[in-house]
């Protein structure tokens, strides 16, 4: 009993202890902290990580810091601080084979089923790619103390991390930031305002203390902490299991901590004996530093597939994998180090030099555009209120815009972000691209972030070789492409086959994922894209080939010579063309539609007839099937219909500018005889353009309304454009996933419709989704995981609303929100027109709109205004800046 008291005592002084240190931060310190309040985000509440066993809800409030491929959370704990380490390719193997199993003899069986509306079954096993995995989680222990004035923040102007507390000892400040420039994470701890030491203990987190432990791939790995004799460097190792399918059986990771103390002592000490039957090493080693006047932290993490087998892991005493991040660790410390002391600043003055400028391309004001609020204060003020709060919206955008930022330049964002605290990741934290990639890039064109676009195009040039595999596979087409659903980031070989999710049937995939590389030609131009290790060049010989025959050595040896990949004709143009010629494949005459919208089947059929139109199938509708057919795979989907058409348009428009010559008829032809949008009794756009299908409207998704968004076909028909909105009006499912709301967003705002951007911004604020980092869960209500669809998501919905664009076509205001966007300004938009958006300014209270619009190549701008319908046309010579000016009432 005594036992049991003692135990909640202490319990109850933790909590004490914790709830005091959030009480709350006086004005002054965030004043002292930041000239400005606009570009920052601070919490007076924290979390502290458990050394035993972490649960998801206490990572997921943490602070992140990162530059696409390195990253970092912090739980911002003053006295027990854990920092856990991201890595953009880490991903744990499962016992699955990454193949795409070849099931081309099938397609024929499927058609015929699909015509005479028979059910499609089979036994075949869901088959889910590796899933994204946490680096080592770094603690940093002090001893305890009562705090005071305690806030932990995010300086989105230079991703650093921050904690700022007060104890007997003074007033202390810890910083951390990932480095754009030097590729590593740097932490610095100073000694206190008053003149108190340095005293800490530095040390790994055992794997099982990392949430969701035991429950997957991860219980059959093993790993070793390291700590060097002279105590200047901590690591953590592990090597993956030896699952016979595996590509990294022989593959493992690391953590490489880098330790600098500027006076007092450092020592190699050992912690507690480590329990988990994974550990393999003999002891637990720790850094113990005391009476130092600052420490620095240099951290990066890298991944093998040369770990050597697993059954000699245990023996080994030295790997490669940390010798090479220890030199590149050292190399950034001797790098900075200036009269023998590490020059922080100088290595934050390198990054900011990358991230900065980046950052603040764009800036959003909203209202009086400043706030001195916490998070947790600003959620809390939202909380099931009717209206919008600006402050919020504000720094919501500026949260998004800094997410999307750390996850650029290597790669683009994952479900998570890059961030994960956690084994077994909601879905894996899987890159999935009938959605959520596709949400999280909506800005990709006008955000005026370059690395955004980069990243991207490492992303898809990383795994495009597997989309010629895919479209092999699953359908016999050569010289093709065709996307997954899924990929890891490592693989995007189709494994998921069961009729159930029949991804194998995904046709819409290729031409969405090439769509915002086409958007971002329209909006910066010809890019130079630079050569880069995120992606083999030598793999890409087909695939970067207009032809069937690969590129020659004289054609890879000139793009490396040059060091860069031009946009349009080395990687629009060949894309785009393989992916054309997997929808040429797809259709063939012997599967037509009538005029009608009756679907047909004759053998050796060779011509269309007059009226008569190619049937699409098997055509999948993400993720929904016909209320009167059992398999999603059916045909005619309105999301192939547009992304087909899309496609080929895109592909024209890059053949005239980069290829004049090559030939356009079939192209042209096959866009004469794509079937025509259908529309129910309503008056409603049909999922599934033909009649033998039935609308199924208890789904969340709206993959049929493709051609309003992403795609812009209602902009100048109003026809189409009423269809979808009643589509948008039958469709009464919606769960609480924030995808599903972000996704009608982006519709709305599309459609111009204000009244449901606002609805569904109120749904998603006014709910637990933000954490008080701001980053934000996957359901509304937060009974899900950690996913920044929303966070990053959010960017697409305001530029969508605020900003409409095309070749030609500037408008304004398209879909204004009806509360939190009463006055604003907007600057340093991207539009699809080649044209930046200087100023955006706007007050529906007295009435006026302003947009300063500057062009970057000579041409002639319809500008108009979406509230008035007004517009005027005006002439731009290339760097030319005008303005035009509206009246709202």
């Amino acid at each position: 009993m005594n036992k049991l008291k003692k135990g909640i005592c202490f319990l109850l002084c933790a909590c004490l202890l914790s709830a005091l240190s959030g009480c709350g931060v006086s004005k002054s310190t965030v004043q002292m902290l930041f000239d400005q309040t606009n570009k920052i985000s601070y919490a007076t509440t924290y979390k502290t990580l458990s050394e035993k066993k972490n649960r998801t809800s206490a990572w997921r409030e943490g602070m992140v810091s990162g530059n696409g491929l390195q990253g970092v959370i912090t739980s911002g704990a003053p006295y027990s601080d854990s920092l856990i380490f991201q890595n953009m390719h880490f991903i744990l193997p499962n016992k699955n084979a990454r193949t795409c199993p070849d099931t081309a003899d099938e397609l024929e069986t499927v058609k015929q089923a699909i015509v005479q509306g028979e059910d499609i079954v089979d036994n075949a096993s869901y088959d889910d790619v590796y899933t994204y995995h946490p680096g080592g989680a770094l603690r940093i222990a002090q001893n305890k103390a009562f705090t005071k004035d305690y806030v932990r923040y995010t300086n989105y102007e230079t991703a650093e991390v921050g904690v700022r507390y007060t104890d007997k000892n003074g007033t202390w400040e810890r910083l951390t930031f990932t480095s754009r420039a030097d590729g590593v994470t740097v932490t610095k701890i100073g000694a206190s305002d008053s003149g108190s030491k340095v005293n800490l203990t530095l040390s790994y987190d055992n794997l099982s203390a990392l949430a969701n432990y035991g429950k997957g791939n991860e219980v059959d790995l093993q790993y070793k902490k390291l700590a060097t004799e002279n105590a200047d460097a901590l690591a953590l190792v592990a090597h993956y299991p030896d699952y016979e399918n595996s590509e990294l059986r022989n593959g493992g990771y690391a953590t490489y901590t880098y330790v600098i103390h500027e006076g007092g002592t450092a020592v190699r000490t050992a912690g507690n004996s480590v329990s988990d039957a994974q550990y393999v090493s003999t002891d637990n080693p720790q850094i113990q530093i005391e009476n130092s006047d600052a420490v620095y932290l240099i951290t990066v993490s890298g991944r093998t597939d040369n770990m050597g087998a697993l059954a000699e892991f245990q023996a080994q005493n030295d790997y490669a994998l940390t010798k090479e991040l220890h030199a590149k660790a050292k190399a950034v410390a001797e790098k900075y180090t200036r009269n023998g002391q590490f020059d922080y600043n100088a290595a934050l003055s390198a990054h900011t030099a990358l991230h900065t400028p980046q950052f603040n391309a764009v800036s959003l004001t909203l209202g009086d555009g400043e706030s001195e609020k916490s998070n947790e204060q600003l959620l809390l003020s939202q909380r099931s209120k009717n209206r919008l709060h600006s402050d919020l919206l504000q720094r919501a955008y500026y949260s998004g815009r800094y997410a999307y930022l750390c996850c650029s330049g290597a790669s683009t964002g994952r479900l998570y972000g890059m961030w994960a605290g956690e084994w077994n990741a909601g879905w894996g934290s899987k890159y999935t691209m009938d959605a959520n990639v596709n949400l999280q890039t909506s800005s990709l064109s006008t955000s005026n972030m370059p690395d955004s676009v980069t990243g991207y195009v490492y992303f898809l040039l990383r795994q495009a070789p597997d989309w010629e595999e895919n479209a092999l596979a699953t359908h016999g087409f050569t010289d093709a492409l065709q996307a997954p659903v899924n990929t890891d980031g490592d693989k995007a070989v189709i494994t998921e086959t069961c009729y159930p999710y029949p991804f194998r049937y995904w046709n819409a995939g290729t031409s969405w994922m090439l769509l915002p590389l086409y958007e971002a030609y329209l909006s910066y131009g010809d890019l130079e894209i630079p050569l880069s290790e995120e992606f083999d060049l030598e793999a890409l010989r087909s695939v970067l080939s207009v032809t069937a025959e690969d590129l020659t050595d004289a054609q890879i040896a000139a793009i490396k010579q040059r060091g860069s990949l031009t946009l349009s004709k080395d990687i629009l143009l060949p894309l785009l063309t393989k992916s054309a010629n997997y929808w040429a494949q797809l259709l063939t005459p012997e599967y037509y539609t009538d005029k009608d919208g009756n679907i047909h089947y004759e053998a050796g059929k060779t011509a269309l007839s007059d009226g008569e139109t190619y049937c699409i199938l098997p055509s999948y509708s993400p993720e929904n099937n016909p209320s009167n057919y059992p398999s999603p795979s059916a045909a005619n989907t309105a999301i192939d219909i547009a992304a087909c058409r899309s496609n080929l348009q895109m592909l024209l428009e890059i053949q005239s500018k980069a290829a004049p010559e090559a030939g356009t008829a079939v192209w042209k032809e096959m866009l004469r005889k794509l079937p025509p949008y259908l529309y129910d009794e309503t008056g409603a756009l049909k999922e599934w353009a033909c009649n033998q299908f039935a609308e199924n409207n208890e789904h969340r998704h709206l993959s049929h309304l493709y051609g309003v968004w992403p795609l812009d076909e209602t902009q100048e028909n109003s026809a189409l454009r009423d269809a979808c909105i009643q589509a948008i009006d039958n469709r009464t499912s919606e769960n609480e996933a924030s995808h599903a709301l972000v996704h009608r967003a982006l519709i709305a705002a599309r459609l111009k419709d204000s009244a449901s951007v606002t609805r569904a911004l109120k749904t998603l604020m006014n709910h637990k989704i933000h954490y008080d980092s701001l980053m934000t869960n996957h359901d509304y209500d937060r009974h899900s995981c950690y996913c920044t669809d929303f966070a990053i998501g959010y960017l697409g919905i305001v530029h969508e609303s605020l900003l409409y664009s095309n070749t030609g076509k500037i408008e304004i205001l398209p879909a204004l929100p009806e509360s939190g966007f009463e006055n604003g300004k907007i600057a340093g938009l991207r539009t699809r027109a080649r044209a930046v958006v200087q100023s955006l300014s706007w007050n529906t209270e007295t009435g006026t709109a302003s947009v300063t619009v500057l062009s970057e190549i000579d041409q002639a701008l319809t500008v108009s205004c979406a509230v008035t319908g007004e517009s005027q046309t005006v002439q731009f010579a290339a760097g030319e800046e005008k303005t035009v000016e509206f009246q709202l009432k």
